[in-house]
């Protein structure tokens, strides 16, 4: 018997949603930013190439007491450019952890029925377990952030009984 689990029919659109991420009611006003581009790659220097979004959360800076957000589409090639009030303004100074959503394949499960597969390690789509941080400086910031691949995980065909 096959089972799908809806959450990863539904991972694309959760990739577009968590790209759309901003504090409520937030604005520049005077809290200041500065450029941040950057490249998502696997640890033998391969880009990132499936898509997602990176997002980063700021330790330091606050706004309504709440922590301040940047996020990025990662592009084909791996690059990225963070926006956090306006497109492609940057990220707030200061240290930030970070967060990497790779776009799995929707074939896996339209075409092959099988539930997509993650693309990267899960670990980096929490902040908590991502250990990934950025530190914006004033001024133009670029930044490699390194993922590993999933751990591989030998698949036994289902055995009717």
């Amino acid at each position: 018997m096959f089972h799908v689990n809806m959450q990863s029919i539904t991972y694309p659109l959760l990739i577009v949603a968590a790209a759309a991420v901003c504090v409520p009611g937030c604005s520049s006003g005077d809290i200041p930013t500065y450029p941040v581009t950057g490249h998502v790659a696997f640890e033998d220097g391969q880009s990132l190439t499936t898509g997602g979004v990176v997002l980063c959360e700021s330790l330091e800076v606050q706004s309504d007491g709440m922590a301040i957000m940047a996020r990025a589409k990662i592009e084909a090639d791996g690059t990225f450019e963070l926006s956090t009030f306006d497109e492609g303004d940057g990220a707030v100074i200061g240290k930030h952890r970070v967060l990497v959503k790779a776009q799995r394949d929707a074939d896996d499960y339209y075409k092959r029925g099988i539930v997509p597969r993650p693309v990267i390690d899960e670990r980096f789509e929490d902040y908590e377990t991502s250990g990934l941080e950025l530190v914006v400086e004033e001024g133009d910031n670029e930044f490699q952030i390194v993922v590993v691949a999933p751990k591989h995980i030998i698949e036994r065909p289902l055995r009717n009984e």
